[in-house]
């Protein structure tokens, strides 16, 4: 698959995006994991986007991310309000570096997630060979019961060598020594069906 850098990047400001149909103004770009080669669109409703069941994806639902056009670095903070449904995971990601392929669909390989579903959190740390092979390895696992169709506060703070998330008056730090120097930020919904209704970068 050819690819080419999607354009130098600068360093990112803060950021508000609201999900809501007329307020989305497409702060983010829609890209995908290399590990897909479908690209699938968000659907719109009233007051967010929202996944759906697609028999067409090896999953067997929409895996679609979002991701700011610049770079941040430690200090970045990051605040998601989304809700799932089943085993649907909205995901907050720190990706390394995103290409532009020959499809014109935007991807990206190393990665982390941090990922909220029903049973916890869990931090996965992804990466990428030069043949665009993907591996990951789960960094983290946080037991504990995230209610199903409840809108959720998800919030994820970076600083040097760390991953720090909180959610439901949970908040946990995870070392991350090999968190890059700049990343782009942004987020995830894949597994099931997810919906977002806003996003905050703080910087």
């Amino acid at each position: 698959m050819k690819t080419e850098a999607m354009h130098e990047p600068k360093k990112g400001t803060s950021i508000y995006c609201s999900f809501a149909d007329e307020s989305w103004k497409k702060e983010l770009i829609q890209a995908y994991s290399f590990r897909f080669t479908e690209t699938p669109d968000f659907k719109q409703g009233d007051n967010h986007i929202t996944t759906a069941v697609n028999s067409e994806h090896r999953e067997g639902f929409d895996n679609i991310s979002l991701l700011s056009p610049d770079t941040y670095t430690a200090g970045v903070k990051l605040k998601l309000r989304c809700s799932f449904d089943g085993i649907g995971c909205p995901e907050i990601i720190l990706v390394r570096k995103p290409e532009k392929c020959q499809d014109g669909a935007v991807r990206y390989g190393e990665c982390f997630e941090v990922v909220l579903w029903k049973n916890g959190v869990n931090v996965w740390r992804h990466f990428m060979d030069d043949n665009h092979k993907c591996s990951w390895h789960k960094r983290l696992g946080l037991t504990m019961s995230v209610a199903e169709k409840d809108i959720h506060e998800f919030n994820v703070e970076t600083k040097a060598g760390y991953i720090i998330f909180s959610v439901n008056d949970i908040k946990a730090e995870l070392r991350t020594e090999d968190l890059f120097e700049e990343f782009y930020v942004g987020v995830t919904a894949c597994e099931g069906i997810v919906r977002l209704y806003d996003f905050k970068v703080e910087c």
